[in-house]
């Protein structure tokens, strides 16, 4: 006696529509994060990359005598802010384009999902982080320029006469 044997009819993957309210949540949930403790850290961690030879307790204290609390939030606005805004909205974006095409090519949710993930933030770190994170160093470490009065946007402007594209991504 032989039984047929049901195979289920291959599930239809639907692509969801492009949702600008996550797009703006991911905007507002990066932007939040970047307004309490990642800017601070981002701030000491400039700080800590430039004066190589101090400490964490040096750097805390040096910036805080630089601008007291609001030394800490250095570049806040708008550098990071354009940052946060346009990089959750990228993430959000991208990662789910990435998760349907790879649920469509066949791959379970899992890794779909982990595709998706590194592929938005890969696309985030590339589209949006390279000058804004140029932008923010240059806010805090102004100080040790030899004229601290130049603009930001000047001395954007002569990095990108020197050296293109490349000097603002580096």
């Amino acid at each position: 006696m032989s039984q047929a044997m049901s195979v289920a009819p291959p599930v239809e993957i639907e692509k969801k529509a492009v949702s600008f309210q996550n797009i703006l949540l991911g905007a507002a949930i990066q932007t939040f994060e970047v307004s309490t403790l990642g800017q601070p850290f981002e701030v000491v961690k400039t700080h800590m990359a430039a004066n190589r030879g101090d400490s964490i307790p040096t750097s805390l204290s040096k910036t805080y005598a630089r601008g007291g609390v609001a030394g800490f939030y250095q570049g806040l606005i708008p550098w990071a802010w354009i940052e946060a805004s346009t990089k959750g909205g990228v993430l959000m974006f991208v990662s789910s384009e990435i998760d349907y095409r790879a649920r469509v090519a066949g791959l379970s949710n899992s890794w779909s999902g982990l595709l998706g993930g590194v592929g938005g933030g890969v696309a985030q770190a590339y589209t949006t982080m390279g000058f804004c994170t140029f932008m923010k160093t240059v806010e805090v470490t102004r100080h040790k320029s030899a004229d601290a009065s130049v603009s930001t946007w000047r001395i954007a402007y002569d990095v990108f006469q020197r050296e293109g594209i490349r000097g603002l991504n580096r």
